[in-house]
């Protein structure tokens, strides 16, 4: 072997030695690293927290005021000294003594003069003289009412002022037909919901058969609206009066 055998044989070996020493440095490096990290995980270096004083509400009884001290015992009081017994005293009363009657004055009665009568006055004499009048007998006007009891507000009476018109506007007797102005015919009707208008009946005469036909017949050609929607009932019986005036 040569020189330069020997020198990679010795580089070689002295090699061989520093590796091995590195490798257990290394070994030992790691080893001290984890040691460490163990030691810092398991130590707490934080400070212990101070401990916060917990105060306990507690009720402290009051103390009881003292009793009162007992109200002195108050002394009957002194015996009342006996009065002397009083006298005795009679209380028989003397006999009363009633006064003596006094005479009545004599009633002297004046004769009082009778009053005068009084004159009768004169009847009263018209400045002028009166002669019999035949004056107008009252006229009584056509008129339309309810037969029985109905409720008369603003618009029920407003419906019969336009039946009373529609009806008097079919109501026309010729001129020369005379009639006695007290004459009345009282033709009785009845009106539906819808405006239809049964059972008309004569139920008074006027005496005249010209002027009760044309009564009738006006109230069945006439043509009526409906009921007020605030009457309830099915239909309305009505009474018109029919008069020359």
């Amino acid at each position: 072997m040569n020189q330069e055998d020997e020198n990679i044989k010795y580089f070689a070996s002295s090699m061989d030695g520093s590796l091995v020493k590195i490798i257990a440095c290394a070994v030992v490096f790691h080893l001290l690293v984890v040691a460490v990290c163990i030691v810092i995980h398991f130590v707490n270096l934080k400070p212990e927290p101070e401990q916060i004083p917990v105060f306990e509400m507690v009720q402290v009884a009051q103390p009881k005021p003292p009793a009162p001290p007992p109200p002195p015992k108050s002394e009957p009081p002194p015996p009342k000294p006996k009065e002397p017994p009083k006298p005795k005293v009679n209380k028989e009363l003397p006999p009363e003594i009633k006064p003596e009657p006094k005479e009545k004055p004599e009633e002297v009665h004046e004769e009082v003069p009778p009053e005068p009568e009084p004159e009768p006055e004169p009847e009263p004499q018209d400045d002028f003289p009166m002669d019999d009048m035949d004056l107008p007998t009252a006229v009584e006007a056509p008129s339309l009412d309810p037969v029985g009891s109905v409720y008369m507000d603003p618009l029920m009476q407003v419906y019969l002022e336009q039946l009373k018109k529609i009806i008097m506007s079919n109501f026309k007797p010729p001129r020369d037909l005379k009639v006695d102005r007290s004459a009345k015919t009282t033709v009785q009707f009845s009106v539906d919901r819808s405006g239809g208008i049964t059972g008309v009946i004569l139920k008074r005469s006027s005496g005249n058969k010209a002027w009760d036909h044309l009564s009738v017949r006006a109230i069945q050609i006439s043509k009526v609206p409906e009921l007020p929607p605030n009457y309830r009932a099915p239909s309305l019986v009505l009474n018109f009066n029919f008069t020359p005036n």
